[in-house]
């Protein structure tokens, strides 16, 4: 649909171009109106489907620099939020396949990948999802040593790659992290974060970031702040680091205070044995970050907190009480008949938050439900036909899910 209506926009072009009489005709000029107006065409193309503005970008110039605007984005999407959820279903030597999970019963969702194909990678073992960021895919050749990995910023719904260009070798230790840092909303151009160990004295992390807008790697050390170490979040200030990419600063952002004090525990030991209860998961949704940390997997109680929108600090969201999940699927409670058995795999904002926001959870049998903030409703997304392999002792797999949205962004 979408090529034919591209093939009928160049046609009007064309017979407008050669056929003056035809100007005169009122459909003719109220379509050259129509066209000429961006005000009316905006809105127009918000209510096509996601994929049909592609086709239209060849129309011309303006079309082309309207669509991919981001004023345009925003009023396509104002507040991206994920459609699905996908995962790789199980570890092979050769291509991974994924599994993807609609995140409303209701919705029938196409399936865009089981494997990534979209090009030939040279190293020969396939391709794999680092990360998704609003619509485009961070992806990287898979089981690759980190000298030899081939990196690739792809868009699944417009089936857009580019090459990211190779990890310079030089004074490298090792890579800490990639990262794909996307916001159609403030800019139709994403960044790629490469944070990596130096061997240069004095100046022990590097930060490369390449943006696609000018296609240029910049570098950047960054300092650890004096007396910052991974285990600082047991101090009285706990703080965790976190890098600006608009600004290319890197900053401490303070943490939530834990339910338990460390002077409350029994020696180091003690201490050790609570750190390692403790699962802590940091979760972006529609420009908002939660943090989730469980305590203990014999408690169905616990706090998501979300991040304030000028990053001063932490603030108590939702209180969620996992026993409705007991009620309707018993297996996430263990043999020992207090113990609660589940992973985390997302949070979702969804429309008025009040009524539409939930949190996605791996349950053992192969299941993952759907948990309402709301009303502490659940329901079943996803049930694994094959229960039997790939799982832990507890029977989760825990899989590491991805979010999935649309996206008419170029790459």
């Amino acid at each position: 649909m979408g090529a034919k209506r591209n093939r009928t926009s160049q046609q009007l072009i064309h017979v407008l171009s050669f056929d003056p009489d035809l100007k005169t005709s009122p459909v003719i000029t109220s379509a050259v109106k129509v066209a000429s107006n961006e005000d009316l065409l905006i809105e127009i193309l918000l209510h096509v489907p996601v994929k049909t503005p592609m086709g239209f970008k060849s129309v011309s110039k303006q079309w082309f620099s309207l669509i991919t605007s981001p004023r345009f984005a925003r009023r396509r999407n104002p507040l991206p939020s994920a459609s699905a959820l996908f995962f790789i279903t199980f570890s092979c030597r050769s291509n991974p396949e994924y599994q993807f999970i609609p995140l409303d019963t209701s919705d029938d969702c196409r399936t865009p990948f089981r494997t990534l194909d979209f090009v030939h990678d040279p190293l020969g073992s396939g391709i794999s999802v680092l990360q998704s960021c609003n619509g485009l895919m961070l992806c990287a050749s898979y089981r690759a040593r980190i000298f030899n990995r081939r990196y690739y910023v792809y868009n699944p719904t417009t089936k857009q790659f580019s090459i990211l260009p190779q990890i310079k070798r030089k004074n490298l230790k090792y890579v800490s992290g990639m990262n794909l840092a996307f916001d159609p909303v403030k800019s139709p151009y994403y960044k790629v974060v490469c944070v990596r160990r130096s061997e240069t004295e004095g100046k022990p992390f590097q930060i490369e970031i390449y943006s696609s807008e000018n296609c240029i790697i910049l570098e950047r050390f960054c300092s650890l702040v004096e007396g910052f170490r991974p285990s600082s979040y047991w101090n009285d200030e706990p703080y965790t680091l976190y890098f600006k990419v608009e600004e290319e600063i890197l900053e401490q952002l303070l943490m939530p205070m834990k339910h338990v004090n460390a002077d409350e525990l029994d020696g180091e030991e003690e201490m050790v044995e609570f750190r390692e209860q403790v699962a802590t998961y940091l979760v972006e949704s529609e420009g908002h970050w939660h943090l989730i940390e469980v305590y203990s997997d014999s408690t169905c109680l616990f706090n998501v907190y979300e991040m304030a929108l000028d990053y001063s600090g932490w603030f108590l969201k939702y209180e969620v009480d996992l026993s409705a999940i007991s009620d309707v699927f018993t297996e996430i409670i263990t043999n020992d008949r207090y113990g609660y058995t589940f992973n985390i795999l997302s949070l979702v904002r969804r429309g008025k938050e009040e009524n539409g926001s939930f949190l996605v959870l791996e349950i053992p049998c192969g299941k993952i439900v759907r948990y309402n903030f709301a009303d502490r409703s659940v329901v079943k997304l996803w049930e694994d036909p094959v229960v039997h392999k790939f799982y832990y002792d507890d029977g989760l797999k825990y899989v590491n899910a991805l979010p999935y949205m649309e996206s008419t962004a170029c790459v």
